[in-house]
């Protein structure tokens, strides 16, 4: 390599913890607002779906992150080092590895195919993937692995999208975060999907990815909340929201509004604690339990909109 390619080359500080499932959204959210690019996050394997067998939800995963190396590297290191051993209040982690990469070295690492559900598989773009006929395959980035079904609630909601998207609908995704629900739902058949968020951040990030998975005409993003005078009432066939139950409950009657009559509303990111007041209350504002799903303390809720 001469001088001038080694002067382009861009070096990393890689960051390397290990955590429990439900840990995964508070780690990838403090990578991500003091590093640089999107968190990624790996599950184990050692299952084979074609015996019906599907990964451990309960296992622990392993959250990275990257930092550029500059003069803003130690104090975006000390602020996730104090973010870590607040976590550690709550659960015993483990330690912090570093790790310096090349740009090189980040775009080629490897990431595990996650499979969801019976046809929906998420394959990073950088992984050897053989898949079945039926696959259904939704390429990311390897940063955009954090949100393909690791966190109990994200694995559920992504299992009800599989159920309930047909060709041709149109979906909303309430608090889109990465995006990667749109994404999904528009490779299952979708034909348009509007993603909302309040965090510009979140925003950019939904823009970016769709446009990596080669959807951009084919979706929206937008900044805010429902009710959203972007967001005509009636317009959506399946509304997804993977948000806290404190909002679910505030937004209920906004989010029944969003979708049309007979159409589909998916809430998730509650905890069963909490399941029984959101119930109530999407009954309460029109909607009817279609189903609903549990895994360890995490709750998922179909509902349909009543007639």
């Amino acid at each position: 390599m001469d001088n001038e390619s080694q002067a382009r080359t861009r070096h990393w500080l890689q960051l390397s913890i290990e955590a429990p499932p439900e840990y995964v959204e508070p780690l990838t959210h403090l990578f991500n607002l003091h590093g640089e690019g999107t968190a990624s996050v790996e599950r184990p394997g050692g299952f084979n779906p074609d015996e019906g067998e599907g990964p451990d939800p309960a296992a622990w995963v392993t959250i990275r992150g990257w930092l550029p190396i500059d003069p803003t590297t130690d104090s975006r290191r000390t602020a996730i080092d104090v973010g870590v051993r607040l976590i550690r209040h709550f659960v015993d982690l483990s330690e912090l590895e570093e790790r310096e990469v090349t740009d090189d070295e980040w775009r080629n690492q490897r990431f595990e195919p996650i499979r969801v559900g019976t046809n929906l598989v998420i394959v990073p773009r950088s992984a050897e993937f053989t898949g079945r006929d039926s696959d259904i395959v939704v390429g990311l980035e390897p940063g955009l692995a954090f949100g393909t079904g690791h966190h109990p609630t994200t694995l559920m909601c992504l299992e009800e999208i599989e159920d309930t998207v047909k060709s041709g609908c149109r979906f909303l995704d309430v608090g889109c975060g990465s995006g990667v629900l749109s994404i999904a739902a528009l490779a299952l058949g979708a034909e348009h999907a509007v993603g909302l968020d309040i965090d510009n951040d979140a925003v950019v990030s939904s823009k970016a990815n769709l446009e990596v998975a080669g959807f951009s005409e084919r979706s929206t993003v937008l900044q805010g909340s429902v009710p959203h005078k972007g967001i005509p009432d009636g317009d959506f066939d399946v509304v997804a929201a993977n948000i806290a139950a404190n909002v679910l409950i505030k937004l209920a009657g906004a989010l029944l509004a969003a979708v049309s009559e007979g159409g589909v509303i998916i809430t998730s990111g509650v905890l069963d604690t909490r399941l029984g007041d959101v119930v109530s209350t999407f009954e309460s504002a029109g909607g009817v339990v279609q189903a609903s799903r549990q895994i360890e303390d995490w709750t998922a809720t179909r509902f349909v909109r009543a007639k």
